[in-house]
């Protein structure tokens, strides 16, 4: 299923729009559904919701780049693990669904001009 960026204003289109699992108790089969602007969306992906996880993974993404610059000590100048640190930690933390923390830690990567290799991004 294609997801219609223009539903989604302001948000880049690298930014990861995943539904949120949503189960429902009863006999009777049964469908989560978020309605919004005369449209039906699964959880997570109404342009509301989007729009908001959007806004909270950007300020993430200006947080961790001064963060990771104070981390990069820590590392002994090493930028690769100490954006796999970061990540860890931000993984962990749940904020955000596991894509996002990655799109968060690529951007701060991407601001820091760090050269990291691709392999870390597999989560």
């Amino acid at each position: 299923m294609s997801i219609d960026r223009a539903n989604y204003p302001g948000v880049p289109e690298d930014f990861p729009v995943t539904p949120a699992p949503f189960a429902i108790a009863g006999v009777q089969p049964k469908m989560s559904l978020v309605a919004e602007g005369g449209k039906f969306y699964a959880p997570g992906t109404s342009p509301s919701e989007v729009i908001a996880a959007f806004q909270m993974c950007d300020d993430l993404v200006s947080q961790m780049v001064p963060y990771c610059q104070r981390k990069l000590a820590t590392f002994e100048g090493n930028q690769e693990a100490t954006v796999k640190a970061a990540l860890k930690g931000l993984l962990a933390k749940r904020w955000c669904t596991d894509a996002q923390s990655v799109w968060i830690l690529r951007r701060v990567v991407n601001e820091l001009q760090w050269a990291v290799s691709k392999s870390i991004w597999s989560v």
